[in-house]
């Protein structure tokens, strides 16, 4: 009954007798599905599921915080939120409330805001007057916009989470009630339990302060809240009540943590855009006027905690900001107007430790023995936080983006630098998070999309850079900013680890000797302490060690060092810690102190005690035989305590005492004793005596201190203590002699000693007794001494024998004869010799006695006196004592008569023995001396003598006979010629003498050479023991003028050209020589003529300096093209000369073949003959090799000058039409003819298709076409009437149509298809028609098959070198065939020098020093030129060539080399540029290589001289001071040739560019010049930089590499200073040199000789000619000068 009462109007009953019943008809139930009650009070716990435990709890209360964020957004005063934790149960807690003074909210917004997933952007559609619509807020710097109250979700979420029940309690601004709505799990229960409706309740409307409706017993903190409500404008408070326990564990014990946490979500809220940066705390305008409370309110007594959130100092946004020293900002735009502004910062290495934060809540254990090679400050953490909307967004962070990854390779960056950078991204509400704001949903997804254009932000500004190599710079430069690394220094190579245990952290590591680390210096050998360490100890640094493959100095963020503990006596230990464990603090003297304390400990000296007496002392000598007594010995240490064992721990080493004694004999050291002493607590070290020290010499005596373990006798490197005492034994008194050894032979006369050896008792040498007497016995001679001598030794001194020796008396050994004492030379009376031949004594040396004696080196001396120039002889008597001189021949200069000389005889080598002189009669010889040639025709009395050398003109090609000869001998007397005389003549102009006529006195006849002005040399010899010569040298002269020589430099020309160069007239005689006939005043009697010579234009000069006419401006015109003779006429001289000329410039065009006008074309086809037209020059002859250009199309002209066009295809309107040709040379247009075409339409043509059928015919599937009738219509309009059925067709295509054309089809040629590498192919695209009457031209797509393009070029590039080759080739070929004719030539020739006689040695000297000097000089430049200097290492093929002047790069040398690597960077692009004179030679290398090569014509260049100074001078006054040496950059180069043209090049290229010592220097230049309003070039400093024209500068395109780098691209260096000042001594010595022959060759009255002085073979011919010459010149002169 109950439920028939629930039927309203549109329901329906249905009634079933069983719940089983089937249904008779289709029926439809209405059903309810309201979310359960548990989506609101479970919704916390399953969103904050991942937060790992009690972690998220204060994300949920950043819900709270996010709704009053958004509800004091519009506050213009402080905006105020206050959290409050009410844990007193006495006043009704747990609970937790969260306050602001925002705007409020209504009833109705309180009612959306308890409205589930009910987010700001659908609220609007129950939106009422009293609500505004969502406006979008602004952008602002860090989306700081407090729009974070989005979903509709947050706050139930986080009020669940964190308790049971939520009061919201709220007043709106304008208001005056307060609105109040309570939801709790508790109410949701009671609801369904009662089956009411869960979601809905009521709003409380009050008045402010009203407290009536609050449970005072269990709420008393409520009546507190709700009476603070009085007095405020707008506010909204959320009272959660239930709190679970764990929460308020939590909360309580971990209080710093989460208001930490809330901290860093906030902390751009809380601290403004620029966040908690401590160090600009002071000067920061971006103050945030938010604040954050948080208060602890517990049961009494317990003091109640306040946190204000801007007083968290340790929130990790805090921590990044404040140990950064560099920011680096960016901007991510991408799809819409989605915004992420990015920020990076830079936490360096400082000493020993990284900056970068760590978490301090973060748990770590370090283990202070392991080996940390990755102390990588951010490690594998990520890079970004990311914030959204200016909160953080705390589940999702950002690893990296690609342009700030860590590179895979090491690069100008190291490595690790990119672990010491954090980062935050600020991306605005365009950018998805989650419900809970945990987690983005796409962010990263956004940002790694390839369309987000990432930019940087520098003060403010976006700058459209390369955001990688930015953010890689700024990297470099923060690293070498603000790391404070620890510097590794000296690098000493890598080694392996064997101490540490992971096998893969082994090796590499590097070895330094030095480590610069927080401002101090640590060196090997350096003594440090450690700190940290257990045991503390102090060492010696052995070496540094930093993990890692390194090589020269390097910074690193830490390593070892290994030290060796000191002192090394006690600890020979060696031991590795961190660099950090040194203690910094530890003094040196501390240091010091320690290990000397410790050193104190170790034995220090050894004592030696004698306990009988009788010391031996240091140094002391003892006879053989003396005992050495007892010893005692004892160890002490420094403090003089003594000792017998180590004070060394652990182990137990006693001390041992080694005694040796050492013999030093002269085969080396013996020992000769050995003992070891044993401590005993009676007698200490006791040693027993020695009794065998017999042997002479020097003994050491050493007791050195061992170990008794290994007999070592060091500890720890150090010595042990040990004693040394060096003794001698000597011998003792003699008791025997022996005879010593005498030298021999013993000569007579000659005083000798004889020595005696006394000996000891051992056999010992020793000294005499001082009263001994010899007595001295001989056979048959009778010896005497002087006395005896006593030493070491005893002699007995200056015995002397005396006798004649008839034979052999011995006395130990054999008598020889004494010293020389006499000199007997035989013949005694006066010899006569001839000129010529030598003279021949007798000789014998005597000893005192008359005994013939012999010595070594004995030899007797013969010098004649009487006459210049006489030789000197020896003779040996070593062996002898006698023998035969033999002197040289005497060749004495003159010998008329017979002269007396005088021999005399002495020993050099004693100069006691007296000297002897024989006299010697010299007569005239009888061999021929002297040669004379005279000229005397047959019958005729007229003779002409030839003076030797003279010089003689005579006409060339002429014969010059009648030569004859006499012979004079010695004494000038005349020689009969006979055969056997003759036979011995020799002359230099023929091999063909006829002997019966030289036997006559008669020389064979002497042609005289064609040509003129060459010296031809002649000599005559008579040939016997020794030489006489004659010689004459013989100059023709030009023979009667004969004929006109014409000289070409160029025998092609153009017509109505001039041709280039000028024509040389010359007159000759019959063979070639060139006449003095023609002078200035005949220049009108010459005359020039040829067909078509332009006599006007033509020019006629005469050349004085060469004796010859010039005839320019030759042109020719009219004719046609081919040879022209040239005629050149002078009196009755004709001379013709042949020139090409060829066709002139092209200035009209002509049709070969014209045909009838106009012609009858077809239209569609072409014509049957191709037109054929002609270049033609100015008088219509052909013109070739230029090119024309048609209206319908473009053909090349062949060699001929024609060019052919083809008209296959005529098509057009029909009608009359004009083909008309034109042409072009150079820039200028030439006119052709026209032809006429009349286009008739082709009937048979088929055009157009029409095409007839129902169009209004609607088709079905399986339907049948309409009919279509087709006609297909000709060019005139007809329909055609040949056309086939059976060739119309009609198709049908699917797919999408492109107007009436069907789809197109792609067709691809695959890779690797079969070919041959560099053939070419044609692609060739036919239609397949079946109506053949319509051709359809192919389509042809020609195309090279090729593997390798680069072959190609290598392939052109060799062919072109071949034929340079072969071109260079020919040259050397053609020079080598001209030396080897002149060579044979001057073979024929031998030219000698005259010299003066009174300075013929001052001649030689000064030729002899000359070429020394200049020899020496050489080899100093040679060696100069060979040693490494910078140089130009690009290739210039081209150099060389005609009118090319090589390249840039090459042209010019710079000294400096800093100047040098900055002026060849600033001109990187034009080093290669290939320099020529005309731009003919530049198209020539351009059309070479294909346009690759660039190339700068100096015709083209402009250039003005430009003696402007410096910018900051003007007349010649300074406008201020500069600094830095500026100077033109032009005037840093050296040109070695091509001074003129290279100086218009650089000026060029160059302009007024600047060098000046550094960037300082330049700025300031450029600033002074810029302010006295002048334009300053761009400027470049040697030390790489370059500040443009405009005042830019910076950046890696103004900084020059090293000099490395740019590959040989540089200018080179010029020879040293050193050898340009040797090259110039060497000219002036060579000046000075020739000044003074010429002065010697004008005293001696024979300037007329003239001589070759190459053509000695040595300087003795030299030097005989020249004193044949001072004989001459003595007799001339009268003259007795030596």
């Amino acid at each position: 009954r109950g439920e028939i009462d629930e039927l309203v109007d549109g329901k329906t009953l249905h009634l079933f007798e069983s719940a089983d019943q089937k249904l008779t008809a289709a029926t439809e139930e209405r059903i309810e599905f309201l979310p359960h009650y548990h989506t609101l009070v479970q919704c916390g716990m399953y969103e904050y599921y991942a937060s790992e435990g009690q972690k998220a709890l204060p994300y949920a209360f950043a819900e709270l915080i996010d709704n009053a964020l958004s509800a004091t957004a519009k506050n213009t005063g402080i905006r105020r939120i206050e959290i409050r934790l009410l844990f007193d149960e006495s006043q009704g807690g747990p609970a937790v409330v969260v306050m602001d003074n925002g705007c409020g909210m209504t009833s109705k917004q309180l009612n959306n805001w308890a409205v589930y997933r009910l987010s700001k952007f659908i609220r609007e559609n129950d939106m009422k007057r009293e609500e505004t619509g969502y406006v979008r807020p602004d952008p602002v710097p860090r989306s700081l916009n407090s729009d974070i109250s989005y979903f509709g979700v947050g706050g139930k979420q986080a009020v669940f989470y964190i308790g049971q029940s939520v009061r919201m309690i709220s007043k709106p601004a304008g208001s005056p009630d307060v609105h109040e709505f309570i939801m709790s799990k508790e109410d949701f229960e009671r609801k369904e339990m009662n089956k009411e409706e869960i979601y809905s309740g009521f709003i409380r409307n009050r008045k402010p302060g009203d407290y009536s409706h609050v449970n005072g017993s269990e709420e008393q903190f409520l009546r507190n809240i709700v009476t603070e409500e009085e007095g405020k404008e707008s506010f909204t408070a959320v009272v959660i009540t239930g709190v679970q326990q764990e929460h308020v564990t939590f909360l309580k014990h971990n209080y710093s943590l989460w208001t930490r946490e809330l901290a860093h979500s906030y902390h751009y809220y809380i601290h403004g855009v620029d966040g908690n940066d401590q160090k600009k705390k002071k000067i920061n305008d971006h103050v945030s006027n938010i604040d954050i409370q948080i208060s602890l309110l517990e049961r009494s007594p317990r003091v109640p905690r306040v946190m204000n959130l801007r007083e968290v100092d340790n929130d990790m946004q805090t921590l990044y900001i404040n140990s950064s020293f560099s920011t680096f900002e960016f901007k991510a735009t991408g799809a819409g107007d989605s915004l992420v502004e990015g920020l990076i910062r830079y936490h360096p290495f400082l000493y020993d430790q990284e900056t970068f934060p760590v978490d301090p809540y973060a748990l770590e254990d370090e283990d202070e023995d392991c080996v940390i090679l990755n102390s990588e400050a951010r490690g594998k953490r990520p890079i970004f936080e990311c914030f959204w909307n200016g909160r953080l967004i705390p589940y999702t962070t950002v690893s990296e983006f690609e342009w700030c990854a860590r590179p895979k390779k090491v690069g100008a960056v190291p490595l690790e630098c990119y672990n010491r950078i954090s980062g935050v991204l600020f991306a605005n509400d365009r950018f998805q998070v989650s419900t809970n704001k945990l987690t983005f949903m796409d962010l990263e997804l956004q940002l790694r999309d390839n369309n987000t254009i990432f930019t940087r932000v520098h003060n403010g500004q976006e700058l459209r850079v390369n955001i990688q190599r930015e953010f890689t710079n700024w990297l470099k430069d923060c690293h070498e900013r603000f790391d404070k690394q620890v510097m590794f220094q000296g690098f000493l190579g890598l080694t392996t680890r064997t101490d540490v245990a992971t096998k893969r952290l082994q090796s590499p590591w590097a070895q330094f000797h030095t480590i610069k680390w927080d401002g101090k210096t640590y060196k090997k050998g350096q003594c440090v302490k450690s700190v940290k360490t257990n045991p503390v100890f102090v060492g010696s640094i052995v070496k540094f060690l930093l993990y890692g493959e390194h090589e020269g100095d390097v910074y690193g963020t830490g390593g070892y060092v290994q030290i060796a503990l000191e002192p090394k006596e006690l600890y020979d230990e060696l031991r590795i810690i961190p660099i950090s464990k040194i203690d910094r603090l530890a003094a040196a003297a501390t240091i010091k102190k320690k290990i000397g304390d410790e050193l104190a400990k170790l034995p220090d000296q050894l004592r030696v005690t004698w306990p009988e007496g009788n010391a031996w002392t240091e140094s002391e000598a003892r006879p053989a035989g003396t005992p050495m007594g007892k010893r005692t010995l004892e160890i002490l240490n420094k403090k003089g305590d003594s000792m017998s064992r180590l004070p060394v721990t652990g182990t137990t080493k006693k001390l041992l005492i080694e005694l040796k004694v050492i013999w030093h004999s002269p085969k080396g050291d013996v020992q000769t004793n050995s003992h070891i002493g044993v401590h005993s607590s009676k007698w200490e070290y006791w040693f027993k005596p020695m009794e065998n020290l017999s042997k002479l010499g020097n003994y050491t005596l050493r007791l050195q201190t061992l170990l008794s373990d290994n007999s070592a006798s060091e500890w720890a490197g150090k010595t042990l203590p040990n004693h040394t005492l060096k003794f001698s034994i000597k011998e003792g008194e003699a008791v025997s002699f022996v005879l010593g050894i005498i030298s021999s032979p013993v000569h007579v006369g000659v005083p000798f000693s004889i020595p005696l050896d006394f000996r000891d008792e051992f056999d010992y040498p020793t000294q005499p007794p001082c009263d001994i007497k010899p007595q001295l016995e001989c056979s048959s001679l009778q010896l005497h001494y002087e006395g005896i001598a006593i030493g070491t030794t005893c002699v007995i001194k200056n015995v002397r024998a005396m006798g004649k020796i008839s034979h052999q008396n011995k006395v130990g050994d054999v008598y020889l004869p004494g010293p020389p004492h006499t000199l007997v030379v035989l013949p005694e009376d006066v010899l006569s010799v001839e000129n010529r031949t030598p003279a021949n004594f007798r000789v014998q040396v005597h000893d005192e006695y008359q005994n013939i004696t012999t010595q070594p080196k004995l030899t007797v001396r013969c010098q004649l006196l009487g006459a210049p120039d006489l030789p000197v002889d020896v003779v040996d008597c070593s062996n002898t004592g006698s023998g035969a001189l033999l002197t040289k021949p005497l060749l004495l200069k003159t010998v008329n008569t017979e002269q007396i000389l005088t021999a005399k005889f002495n020993i050099p080598n004693h100069r006691t023995v007296a000297c002897v002189e024989r006299q010697l009669r010299v007569l005239p010889s009888s061999r021929i001396s002297r040669l004379e040639i005279y000229r005397q025709e047959e019958g005729s009395d007229d003779v002409m003598v030839l003076q030797n050398a003279e010089r003689i003109d005579w006409t060339a090609g002429d014969t010059l006979g009648s030569l004859r000869f006499r012979l004079y001998d010695e004494g000038n007397r005349l020689v009969s010629l006979r055969p056997k005389l003759t036979s011995m003549i020799k002359v230099n102009w023929t091999a063909d003498i006829n002997a019966e006529e030289l036997s006559q006195g008669k020389l064979p006849p002497l042609s005289v050479p064609s040509k003129a002005q060459r010296e031809h040399f002649y000599h005559v010899s008579f040939h016997d023991q020794h030489t006489v010569n004659f010689s004459f040298i013989i100059v023709p002269r030009p023979d009667e003028p004969e004929r006109l020589r014409v000289n070409l430099s160029e025998s092609t020309v153009k017509m109505g050209e001039i041709l280039s160069g000028n024509i040389y007239v010359e007159v000759v005689d019959q063979y070639g020589n060139k006449t003095d006939c023609l002078n200035a005043d005949i220049v009108k009697t010459l005359s020039v003529s040829a067909d078509g010579l332009d006599k006007s234009a033509l020019a006629v000069e005469w050349q004085a300096s060469s004796g010859q006419f010039s005839v320019g401006r030759v042109r020719f015109v009219g004719g046609a093209p081919g040879p022209r003779e040239l005629c050149f006429k002078y009196q009755d001289m004709k001379e013709f000369v042949r020139i090409e000329v060829t066709a002139g410039p092209p200035v009209q065009i002509k049709l070969l073949e014209k045909p009838e006008m106009p012609l009858q074309v077809v239209n569609g086809q072409g014509l049957d003959a191709p037109l054929v037209v002609q270049l033609c020059d100015e008088w219509g002859n052909p013109s070739p090799d230029q090119s024309i250009k048609s209206l319908i199309s473009s053909q090349p002209v062949d060699s001929e000058g024609k060019a052919c066009f083809v008209l296959e295809t005529i098509s057009g309107p029909k009608g009359v039409h004009q083909l008309e040709f034109l042409g072009s040379f150079g820039r200028k247009g030439i006119p052709g003819p026209v032809v006429k075409l009349n286009l008739i339409p082709d009937p048979n043509k088929p055009v157009e298709l029409s095409v007839k059928y129902d169009t209004a015919a609607t088709l079905h599937a399986g339907d049948i076409f309409p009919v279509f009738t087709v006609i297909v219509i000709s060019e005139e309009g007809t329909p055609v009437r040949n056309i086939c059925p059976a060739n119309l067709s009609m198709l049908l295509w699917k797919g999408t149509v492109s107007g009436s054309y069907p789809p197109s089809t792609d067709l691809a040629l695959l890779e690797n298809s079969p070919g041959v590498d560099g053939a070419e192919y044609i692609l060739q695209f036919s239609p397949e028609i079946h109506q053949k009457s319509v051709p359809i031209t192919p389509y042809i797509l020609p195309f090279r098959f090729c593997n390798d393009a680069e072959r190609q070029k290598v392939v052109v590039s060799l062919s072109k070198k071949k034929d340079r080759l072969s071109q260079t080739v020919l040259m050397y070929r053609e020079f080598f065939d001209t030396n080897k004719q002149l060579t044979s030539e001057l073979e024929c020739r031998h030219c000698v020098f005259w010299f003066s006689s009174l300075f013929i040695d001052s001649f030689i000297h000064l030729f002899l020093l000359r070429s020394c000097v200049t020899h020496i000089s050489k080899a100093i430049l040679t060696k100069i030129e060979n040693q490494p200097r910078r140089k130009c290492s690009i290739s210039d093929p081209f150099k060389g060539s005609p009118q090319v002047l090589g390249k840039v790069g090459h042209l010019a040398l710079v000294e400096d080399d800093d100047a040098a690597k900055v002026i060849s960077w600033h001109l990187l692009g034009d080093m290669d540029c290939v320099v020529t004179e005309t731009t003919s030679a530049a198209k020539r290398i351009y059309d070479d290589t294909q346009g690759r090569q660039q190339v700068i014509p100096l015709e083209t260049v402009f250039w003005r001289p430009n003696d402007r100074p410096l910018p900051h001078i003007r007349n010649g006054s300074p406008l201020f001071r500069p600094v830095g040496n500026p100077v033109f950059v032009k005037d840093m180069l050296i040109f070695p040739e091509h001074v003129e043209s290279c100086n218009k090049v650089f000026t060029s290229l160059l302009g007024d560019t600047i060098l000046i010592d550094d960037l300082d220097s330049a700025n300031h230049y450029r600033r002074g010049v810029v302010q006295n309003k002048m334009q300053c070039p761009t400027l470049l400093t040697r030390q790489g930089e370059r500040i443009r024209s405009n005042g830019k500068f910076g950046g890696l395109q103004n900084k020059a590499p090293s000099i490395e780098k740019l590959r040989g691209q540089v200018f080179g260096a010029p020879l040293p200073k050193e050898h340009n000042r040797i090259h110039h001594q060497i000219g002036n010595k060579h000046t000075a040199s020739l000044g003074a022959l010429e002065e010697l060759y004008s005293v001696s009255d024979l300037r007329y000789f003239v001589y070759d002085l190459s053509s000695f073979k040595s300087y003795s011919s030299l030097k005989n000619i020249g004193k044949n010459q001072i004989c001459i010149y003595k007799k001339k002169k009268n003259l007795n000068v030596p």
